[in-house]
């Protein structure tokens, strides 16, 4: 019999949050088989490398921004000091101070976390938020927004009442459950991610928030190659808000982990296939090149150069897909990471057909049993 296991994590109510154990243990088992020789992943200069920018543009893209990486890498290089849009760029200056937080310090409390929130909403918050605010917390109700049109009721978190005694619940189970296994750390990871969500202790960021404690329990932990879940979050954000929905109605956490524990897996085979490539590779992959493989291994089925343009423009700011086609697909065919396999009978424009591609099966000498969720 699969077993209930509750977590000192309660609701409002004072009833308890609770998963299945029985119904992770076989994805478990393939993430640790998966994680057993894989050492590049287990490392902080891992973890740095896609911090600073690609998990950076994830977790803003899980929140419906559709930043480009080179202005995202521009920005926090200081190669431009001013954009146009300057909420985007505090957005992004912003996640990139909070990273820097979280790797430095390593004490996780309310006061901690208020200085890490301070860091993600500097300069974004309304005035009404900014005169309701407590020492720590909101001091008044919480409408949650969400962009999915099937979700008629309006959500709010807690009450604002009982926000404190909820965050020394959360805490509690913060500091407490630590394990040398590092599955067992992203679970616990991503049981704190789903339980703030539910508190929602501010009125704005609470979703970025949430993530970057994530992080932050990740990196205490030493779990590095975990830090890449907002990936596929930001692949499949419906799912995600679908999976948040259910453990709040139901108070059954295993459906999110689940869902979070197939995301990262899925993104740990890209990484693996990615840093495959650029080992066997005769050309140096740049950050852009990097965004565009893992962009076309997330297609499913045949992919064609205009199916990259679909996922490019549901996750970056729009462009025309010849101006795609040109910047992000052609420096990988230069480079022979792509071939063109057929020509097609849709344009791209004019007289530029639209072409199927594959990865350049030269470029990739690895454990096929690694990738098995991969259709390469």
């Amino acid at each position: 019999m699969n077993e209930r296991t509750f977590l000192d994590l309660p609701l409002e109510n004072g009833q308890k949050f609770y998963l299945r154990k029985d119904n992770l243990k076989e994805l478990c088992e393939e993430i640790d088989t998966f994680l057993e020789d894989n050492d590049n992943m287990k490392t902080l200069f891992f973890t740095k490398k896609v911090l600073f920018s690609h998990e950076l543009q994830s977790n803003n893209q899980v929140e419906g921004y559709h930043d480009d990486i080179e202005l995202i890498n521009n920005i926090i290089k200081r190669k431009v000091r001013k954009i146009q849009d300057i909420e985007k760029q505090k957005r992004i200056l912003n996640l990139y101070r909070g990273y820097q937080f979280i790797l430095k310090y390593k004490l996780v409390n309310e006061k901690s976390l208020r200085r890490l929130y301070d860091i993600l909403s500097d300069g974004l918050l309304i005035p009404y938020d900014i005169n309701h605010m407590g020492e720590f917390y909101r001091e008044d109700i919480v409408y949650i927004l969400s962009d999915r049109l099937d979700l008629e009721d309006e959500d709010t978190g807690v009450d604002y009442k009982n926000i404190d005694n909820l965050m020394n619940k959360y805490f509690a189970f913060y500091n407490a459950n630590t394990s040398k296994d590092l599955t067992e750390e992203y679970i616990i990871s991503q049981i704190l991610h789903f339980y703030f969500v539910y508190i929602h202790p501010y009125f704005d960021v609470n979703g970025r928030t949430s993530r970057t404690m994530s992080m932050w329990h990740l990196l205490k932990n030493e779990a590095y190659p975990f830090i890449i879940f907002n990936r596929g979050i930001s692949f499949h954000r419906n799912e995600y808000y679908y999976a948040i929905s259910d453990a709040k109605s139901t108070h059954d956490l295993t459906k999110f982990l689940l869902y979070m524990m197939k995301e990262v897996k899925m993104e740990m085979e890209k990484e693996y296939l990615v840093q495959n490539i650029a080992k066997n590779s005769k050309y140096d992959l740049i950050s852009e090149d990097y965004q565009t493989l893992l962009y076309f291994m997330s297609i499913n089925g045949s992919k064609t150069a205009l199916d990259f343009a679909s996922i490019y423009n549901r996750l970056i700011d729009k462009r025309k897909p010849y101006e795609i086609y040109e910047k992000m697909l052609v420096p990988l065919i230069d480079k022979e990471i792509l071939s063109v396999t057929r020509y097609c009978k849709k344009y791209i424009k004019n007289e530029l057909p639209n072409v199927e591609l594959e990865i350049n099966k030269q470029n990739i000498d690895c454990d096929t049993e690694k990738i098995k969720r991969l259709i390469v």
